[in-house]
């Protein structure tokens, strides 16, 4: 499920909350990011600890951005090497 982190909708806690009500007790978070920035330092584990909060039996684990998953890496780096 695809989620927001300002301006655009659904947000986290909305998509968390919907999943929870489909019986959904182990949430994924890979932010669609290149890098750590503003939003994956204080935004994101700010969400994640109000998600954890609200929903005491969700398993919620955040992942490094995208951008810096190795295999993303890779395929840049073979993208820009042409």
């Amino acid at each position: 499920m695809l989620a927001f982190l300002e301006l655009m909708q659904p947000s986290l806690p909305e998509c968390a909350g919907a999943l929870h009500g489909e019986c959904v007790y182990r949430l994924r978070v890979v932010p669609v990011f290149l890098g750590v920035g503003g939003h994956l330092k204080p935004d994101l584990p700010g969400l994640a600890a109000e998600i954890r909060d609200t929903y005491k039996d969700l398993e919620i684990t955040v992942e490094p951005p995208i951008g810096e998953q190795p295999e993303v890496i890779a395929a840049i780096a073979r993208v820009t090497a042409r």
